[in-house]
């Protein structure tokens, strides 16, 4: 596995960041009016990922956020989807976060001091506590509240649709003792010499192999501290409904599937974060959740809400923007490292003839004016994007209706149980709820496999529950869910951040899997833990490029488009900016209101 040599960045801690970067900005033209109705002008268009708007240290007022859809949890330990852990920043603390910069990749210590502190050859994981951080209720966080909170998101009944790094990191692979465990019913002992706090500001991870990103781990909203003695009570669920903040604000109210209210956090120590980076500016934060996508862009455009937490606009909206000069100022289209894809269904799809066929019989042009034409990002052809270390792009499978017939045709000699007793592959598509984009994707997806014989039905499944389906194999396999659209963005900006949960054994649970493709490949696997083991960085990204060029191979996913997303923002908010810190959108973390 990786030595202390191998490739891990240098992270500098640079106190005052926000400041610095925000002092480097002149202050825009703007007033206190809300959006397009107050015919405020922006700072200008495309700018928010390249350097900070509005930048201003002015408290009060309310954030009006919006969301089509709702939250997977409110528990920030088992939640998995962008727009959660965007939001989520402001009432939890984790250990380690990335640095507020525009367009910004660096982290940096949040509740720990800094990176953490290797020795054993990189199985061992020393992190140090900021002195003087509180829960909300005044009662100093120590190292055996984080460790708890690691422990309960991955090892007992809360496990459903978080990220499982730490799970396939700290602990043995296929060691019983972890398979089942309940820390709630069985306790944690066995971690004590795997997760050791030998004093309150201490955390020790022994790690069994050594592990390079580890600190990119760390950023995870699983480390944020969960206070055992309350959580423990009734394992989890009064927690799990009104999580204790650590963070400059905390929940006021909240409504499932409704509404979120944010307000500051007094007990929040600002001693205890030195780098800002948690700042409570407004006096409420409110987020409206569930809003049909069509109001929910219009009210963003007449000004009645700043910003979106996945910050999209729907391609419906895209020109009425690019066409207004108000508009257009309040708005940006950048990249962001993510994808949009479907999965194929390996395990019902189990002929790759057969897969190979959907793969060329896909008209990625019809799908891509669905989701943005040119505003909306480039034809993808494999999952590796930009930005990501040693990406390389290559061909795969370009639309041809001919070659996908042919290999219809091999697969049904080959695998005729397959079809149907019409004589056709059918299957279902799967998409979001309340996501007409990738609504219509699916359909232009649809017509598209009709076309060489294949007969398909869209059905859609609610954004907060999609992994429950799509990514239940038991489930996916007798509904028949051939494949499953979404978009998918790295988790940190490495291949091991893009394709472990993505395309790997690690991204397979019994409860919620996000390899919606099942793809349990023993080459990929073997390829992942080359990688994890080379001290090279070249190496290591040659063998995620390898990873890469296999799943295209099997055909376990059909990339879309490697996305530009088009996000508007209020004239009216204030340190404005695009990092890895917001999950590719708006660093929330920092905003406030004029």
């Amino acid at each position: 596995m990786k030595k202390e040599t191998a490739v891990i960045p240098k992270f500098a801690i640079r106190a005052g960041a926000l400041a610095a970067a925000l002092a480097l900005v002149l202050s825009a033209c703007g007033s206190s009016g809300g959006g397009a109705g107050a015919s405020v002008m922006g700072p200008g268009f495309d700018l928010a990922s390249k350097q900070v708007l509005n930048p201003s240290t002015k408290t009060g007022g309310t954030i009006n956020l919006i969301s089509s859809q709702s939250f997977d949890s409110i528990d920030p330990g088992i939640t998995y989807s962008a727009q959660t852990w965007n939001v989520f920043r402001l009432f939890a603390r984790p250990m380690m976060a990335y640095e507020h910069t525009p367009g910004g990749n660096q982290i940096v210590g949040d509740l720990a001091t800094g990176p953490g502190q290797q020795s054993n050859g990189g199985k061992t994981w020393t992190y140090t506590l900021r002195q003087n951080a509180t829960f909300e209720d005044g009662t100093p966080i120590t190292s055996t509240d984080v460790r708890w909170a690691i422990e309960r998101s991955n090892w007992s009944s809360l496990v459903g649709n978080g990220p499982t790094y730490f799970h396939n990191i700290l602990t043995p692979p296929n060691d019983p003792r972890f398979t089942n465990l309940d820390v709630y019913k069985s306790g944690d002992k066995m971690f004590d010499n795997i997760i050791e706090t030998p004093n309150a500001q201490t955390i020790t991870f022994n790690l069994p192999q050594a592990f390079g990103e580890f600190d990119y781990v760390m950023t995870l909203l699983q480390t944020a501290p969960v206070e055992r003695a309350v959580d423990a009570k009734d394992s989890g669920v009064t927690y799990g409904k009104k999580p204790i903040s650590t963070g400059a604000y905390k929940i006021l109210s909240y409504d499932p599937g409704k509404e979120l209210k944010l307000v500051p956090n007094p007990a929040y120590n600002q001693v205890s974060d030195p780098n800002k980076m948690h700042q409570a500016l407004a006096s409420v934060v409110d987020v409206q959740l569930g809003v049909d996508s069509a109001e929910r862009d219009q009210r963003l455009l007449d000004g009645q809400a700043d910003a979106d937490l996945g910050s999209a606009l729907t391609v419906a909206n895209h020109a009425k923007v690019l066409q207004d000069n108000v508009l257009k100022s309040q708005t940006d289209d950048a990249a962001d490292s993510s994808i949009a894809y479907s999965s194929i269904n390996t395990q019902l799809i189990t002929d790759v003839s057969c897969r190979q066929a959907i793969e060329y019989a896909v008209d990625k042009n019809t799908v891509l004016n669905q989701l943005g034409g040119q505003w909306g990002g480039t034809i993808a052809t494999n999952l590796l994007t930009d930005g990501i270390p040693g990406a390389v792009a290559f061909p795969s499978y370009t639309y041809d209706p001919g070659k996908a017939k042919n290999l219809l045709a091999q697969c049904k000699a080959s695998s005729p149980a397959l079809f149907d007793s019409s004589g056709a592959l059918s299957f279902k598509i799967a998409a979001q709820t309340n996501a007409p984009d990738l609504q219509n994707a699916a359909t232009a997806i649809q017509s598209s496999l009709a076309g060489v014989g294949i007969n398909t039905q869209v059905t859609l499944f609610p954004f907060g529950q999609y992994s429950q389906y799509c990514g239940n194999e038991a489930y996916s396999k007798a509904h028949r869910l051939g494949m499953c659209l979404a978009n998918w963005g790295p988790d940190w900006l490495t291949g091991y951040g893009m394709l472990d949960q993505l395309v790997t054994r690690n991204g397979i649970s019994a409860t919620g899997s996000q390899n919606y493709a099942f793809l349990d490949d023993p080459t990929v696997n073997a390829l992942e833990k080359e990688a994890l083991s080379s001290v090279e960085p070249s190496t290591q990204q040659q063998d995620w490029v390898k990873i890469d060029h296999r799943v295209m191979d099997l055909a376990a996913v059909v990339p879309l488009m490697d996305r530009h997303v088009m996000r508007f923002r209020s004239a009216r908010l204030t340190n404005v900016m695009i990092n890895q810190a917001g999950s590719g959108g708006y660093d929330l973390s920092v905003l406030g209101v004029k």
